[in-house]
């Protein structure tokens, strides 16, 4: 079956889980996805390391998010195997990078080297703060970009208690890798029209303020400051919260439109606080009291089976492990199985992204560094270096 980004070739020579995902978007959509890394069968986990080791993530990582790709080892600081990536770049259509700034540059496989010698070349470089800018040569994960963006300061209950961590990695996979995949695919359709191929710049901190773009033009447009705990979906409104169950578990009541605020209400039997003006702080926290009071009375589940065909957007909050092995996910085929010849049957998420006539397909497991050397080199008539397979 033909697939969205068959013929297209993309080295992928980034470290960090971001760049993996926009590349592995690409790979489940047919195109030909080789991960350049210099790490080895040393810099995998140990027997003894637990899950939460470093080593462990990294593994994690790129087993999760390098399906459907080939792995060659290069050391791009050995001319030889510089000289193999250029090679390999000159037949490629998109060139993914997670360096800091400058350092591909310094390396000798940075935009102007690879685009002059490939000038249809798409040439993607993720970065903390940018190609340019003031703070472009600083480092940062997730956390530091999302607090230098506004959004932390904004995650919270309250303006009295502390920002919340969120659990996923908001600018990195949220914001970033869909840049990066919007971007590169962008880029690819513009080169259909001019001709030749062009840097895409994604930024972790511009994508994370990417996501706050209607608060961002509230601000911009002369509209007051923002607090911790006063945005909807701070979870301290009634209509917009969580609430504890019967059997502890917890349910999620999203109706933010009016209409879906009454009928909740209704629904529960509560009827006088449909029209409530939630704004007022005290109204606020009577009727929450009220709404807590009635769902306690009922497990989660009891209260998703009568209200979740309401379509009033209520729902009882499930684990990873539920909805994985839930009958959605099982209608949905959210969940794919591969097999590689030395750890065996794996199962993966689906992706998400679902075209009728030229869909994704999960081929391929993801394979230990430098698995594919051999033949990735074969193929382009030199000898292979790094890890042999």
């Amino acid at each position: 079956m033909m697939q969205a980004l068959d013929g297209i070739r993309v080295l992928d020579m980034g470290r960090l889980g971001p760049s993996a995902m926009a590349s592995m978007y690409l790979a489940d959509f047919g195109a030909e996805v080789i991960s350049v890394t210099a790490a080895g069968p040393g810099d995998m986990p140990g027997p003894d390391d637990d899950f939460w080791s470093f080593a462990s993530q990294m593994t994690l990582i790129a087993r999760s998010l390098n399906r459907n790709k080939d792995s060659l080892t290069l050391n791009l600081k050995d001319p030889a195997d510089r000289d193999r990536l250029l090679e390999l770049a000159d037949g490629a259509d998109v060139v993914i990078e997670d360096f800091r700034p400058g350092t591909a540059d310094r390396l000798g496989v940075g935009y102007r080297a690879l685009s002059a010698r490939n000038p249809r070349l798409i040439y993607c470089a993720l970065s903390g703060y940018g190609q340019t800018g003031p703070l472009r040569g600083e480092g940062g994960h997730d956390l530091n970009f999302i607090a230098r963006a506004g959004l932390l300061d904004l995650i919270g209950p309250s303006a009295d208690a502390p920002p919340v961590i969120p659990l996923f990695f908001l600018s990195d996979f949220g914001g970033a890798a869909m840049h990066a995949v919007t971007g590169m695919l962008m880029a690819l359709l513009a080169r259909d029209r001019i001709g030749q191929g062009q840097l895409v710049d994604i930024s972790f901190v511009d994508s994370a303020l990417g996501l706050a773009n209607p608060l961002a033009y509230h601000l911009l447009n002369g509209g007051e400051g923002f607090r911790r705990g006063a945005l909807l979906y701070s979870g301290s409104f009634p209509h917009y919260a969580l609430y504890r169950c019967l059997d502890g578990g917890w349910l999620a009541v999203g109706c933010f439109e009016p209409w879906l605020w009454q009928g909740f209400c209704e629904a529960i039997g509560l009827p006088q606080h449909g029209p409530a003006d939630l704004m007022d702080p005290d109204t606020a926290r009577l009727v929450r009291d009220e709404v807590a009071a009635v769902l306690a009375q009922r497990t989660a589940a009891e209260w998703d089976a009568l209200l979740g065909p309401k379509s009033i957007c209520v729902s009882a909050v499930q684990t990873l492990g539920q909805m994985l092995d839930s009958d959605l996910a099982a209608a949905r085929d959210l969940v794919a199985e591969t097999r590689h010849p030395q750890r065996g049957t794996e199962r993966h998420l689906a992706n998400p992204i679902r075209l009728s006539r030229t869909p994704a397909r999960i081929r391929k497991a993801a394979p230990e560094p430098g698995e594919d050397s051999q033949d990735i080199m074969e193929r382009a008539g030199r000898k292979a270096t790094g890890v042999p397979t």
